[in-house]
């Protein structure tokens, strides 16, 4: 099961983190299947966005339970998608702020869905929440440590959910890598990120990943989702740069010697972690499209040929 269409009867469906590669590759899909969808969006461009998906903006704050409440009962919505998680889950070479009251969003979010009679949550986390990461990282833990509570109060509401361990994230909507496309081309300096081994997800598979949960249901479960073939960010921007004719970084610039990322986004890049897949293949029927970042890579390529402006 990837993106194909699943026949089923219209479902109504909120979703945080819409305007994220993947809430917009999920909105899409679940329109094409005739769900309704709104997703939470802050500014109006987000909003514009959102509606070119398909989708209906809404504008709750998303620490407060009262609001949240009021937004998914507006729509009468039965499934919710917490993508919010993903904002900053981005190919490394940018900078990223992971938040740290991830766990008090998780529990306003799931106050406001037991309210209103939601059937059913998916939660999305990362790949890297595994139980022994970090361990020795004294910058990481107060995030790992929130990431694990929000992952345990979703098993422990009362609403029937899921949760999702996601790769990194990229897709052809990813602003942060037309930011690095464009700073590239440019021929300003960009770090190359770090050699050792990151898991990586495809936009499109993720999203797909989501729409099996919907609709398979699995509860109180941690299922991690990847493409399995697991990577150094430093190949991935290398195969991104020659895939488009540009010269790649090899090492790191001047000024990352002064720190280019915040020391949580640079302690979170130096986790070591398992990722497979398999259980999630099993429990959803889901398998990635895209196999590797390289695949997914010339994927995005394609369509952003296919949107650049036709010259005569």
């Amino acid at each position: 099961m990837t993106d194909e269409i699943i026949a089923s009867e219209p479902l109504t469906i909120f979703i945080t983190g819409a305007i994220t590669p993947t809430g917009q590759a999920l909105t899409r899909l679940l329109r094409a299947q005739g769900h309704q969808v709104t997703g939470v969006v802050n500014s109006s461009q987000q909003a514009d966005n959102l509606r070119s998906a398909g989708g209906t903006p809404a504008y709750p704050d998303l620490y407060r339970a009262g609001e949240i409440r009021s937004a998914i009962a507006g729509t009468n919505a039965k499934i919710v998608v917490n993508l919010e998680p993903q904002v900053p889950n981005h190919p490394p070479q940018i900078d990223a702020d992971w938040d740290l009251q991830i766990a008090a969003a998780t529990s306003a979010l799931l106050e406001a869905a037991e309210a209103v009679g939601v059937e059913y949550l998916v939660h999305t986390s990362y790949a890297f929440a595994d139980a022994h990461a970090g361990e020795g990282s004294e910058e990481a833990r107060p995030f790992l440590k929130a990431v694990r509570a929000a992952e345990h109060a979703v098993q422990e509401s009362p609403v029937p959910a899921c949760v999702l361990r996601f790769g990194t994230l990229y897709g052809a909507e990813s602003p942060d890598l037309m930011t690095l496309f464009d700073t590239i081309k440019a021929g300003r300096s960009v770090h190359p990120g770090f050699p050792h081994p990151t898991h990586w997800l495809y936009a499109a598979d993720a999203a797909a990943a989501i729409n099996a949960a919907i609709h398979a249901r699995p509860t109180k479960e941690i299922l991690t989702v990847t493409d399995g073939h697991p990577a150094s960010a430093v190949d991935f921007i290398q195969y991104f740069c020659e895939a488009q004719g540009l010269i790649a970084p090899d090492k790191p610039p001047r000024f990352a010697f002064r720190r280019p990322f915040n020391s949580l986004h640079e302690a979170v890049q130096h986790l070591h972690y398992e990722a497979g897949n398999e259980v999630a293949k099993e429990k959803l029927g889901w398998s990635p499209r895209f196999t590797s970042y390289k695949h997914g890579i010339d994927d995005l390529l394609i369509t952003w040929r296919a949107m650049e402006p036709v010259v005569s």
